[in-house]
């Protein structure tokens, strides 16, 4: 049997996000590669059982019958979703490389399905003593990210992989005859830690104070219609747009024909089962995305943003203050045109030759039997 890659991922296109973004890429990408092939990808249905895409077919399957399929070097997580299988996986495969890509924030959070732990803080401790047992590296996105991993008691090895960008999509149209108005953009989720309330209520007052500017929202989420609300109430429908969700490549298109990027992401406590804890950004994908076409930033100071959103290309905000947020920001605009030279090192090749190069090390120090 060839030896090669085993890809468990959860989610995959058409749906949207950024664990379905990467699991697209690297399946395109390792798929007929010359020395690390993608043999398989596990993934979940309906109804929350396993199967298995081979040769573009799929199969159900149980976990214990796939060394009988499949016989890889690497077995690679996409998310957390197998956690409570890690070790019967690990069992399967012991002479396998486990490696594991997270933002972060699914460990922390540390939900289980089957396993009835009330507590969270015993949900993460068995989060962590899998997670310590099983994988050999842990990809993750940021020195913000190792630290929370890191103060939790994950003790595996990091490899940090900050990108995931298509710079083809990200070229601005040409001939587009510039707009006295100012064009703002924000991709992101409707959820609370997105911060869209404090965003909605940013742009009303700059444009009480005489700016001439438009917003247009990507993105779907359970407060989607609050925020909908929000726009009529304060009768901000002709400048605000929520353009509903919208495939990559088009996001990637309203980022680089923006003015700016604008996403005031917060460390938001959030409540789960048993305890809480707090939601942050670990990378920020359309953060990188603006970054990498060369659109200027305006961003919350919040989770690892102050990594990659520097002062020659975005602005980072206290969001505690909106008046000193909107003076902040009105500097910003009258520095206009705020377009920086575009950024490469953020790109999907990047990321996985970083791939390569931890496979090519386990190989070159695996020894011959």
């Amino acid at each position: 049997m060839n030896k090669g890659i085993l890809f468990f991922a959860d989610k995959l296109p058409p749906l949207v996000g950024g664990m379905e973004l990467h699991a697209d890429y690297f399946i395109r990408y390792f798929k007929n590669h010359h020395k690390y092939r993608l043999l398989g990808v596990i993934t979940k249905n309906t109804h929350d059982l396993d199967q298995l895409i081979l040769d573009e077919s799929l199969l159900h399957i149980h976990l214990k019958d796939l060394p009988n399929i499949i016989e890889p070097t690497f077995v690679f997580f996409n998310s957390g979703r197998w956690i409570e299988e890690l070790s019967i996986i690990r069992q399967l495969y012991p002479k396998s490389k486990f490696i594991y890509r997270t933002g972060g924030n699914e460990i922390i959070k540390a939900p289980l399905i089957n396993k009835k732990i009330s507590d969270h803080k015993a949900r993460q401790k068995y989060w962590v003593e899998s997670l310590n047992a099983t994988i050999d590296t842990l990809i993750t996105n940021s020195s913000f990210t190792e630290n929370r991993l890191n103060h939790l008691g994950i003790t595996c090895p990091f490899l940090r992989c900050v990108g995931g960008v298509n710079l083809e999509d990200l070229t601005p149209a040409l001939n587009v005859q510039k707009s006295k108005r100012l064009k703002l953009f924000c991709a992101a989720r409707f959820v609370a830690y997105k911060n869209h309330i404090l965003l909605i209520e940013l742009i009303d007052s700059l444009i009480k104070r005489g700016h001439i500017l438009e917003l247009n929202l990507a993105g779907d989420g359970p407060l989607r219609e609050n925020i909908q609300q929000l726009v009529k109430s304060k009768k901000l429908e002709n400048s605000v747009k929520l353009l509903g969700t919208l495939e990559n490549r088009s996001v990637c298109q309203e980022i680089a024909n923006s003015d700016i990027y604008i996403q005031l992401s917060c460390d938001y406590l959030t409540r789960v089962e048993g305890g809480s804890y707090i939601h942050s950004e670990g990378m920020g994908r359309s953060i990188l995305e603006a970054i990498s076409a060369g659109t200027f930033v305006i961003a919350g100071h919040s989770g690892a943003l102050s990594e990659i959103v520097t002062p020659d290309r975005g602005l980072l905000l206290n969001l505690n203050d909106i008046d000193e947020m909107v003076k902040r920001i009105e500097r910003v605009f009258l520095q206009r045109p705020l377009r920086c030279s575009p950024y490469h090192g953020y790109c999907w090749s990047e990321v996985f030759k970083k791939y390569e190069l931890l496979m090519e090390d386990y190989i070159e120090n695996t020894p011959c039997h």
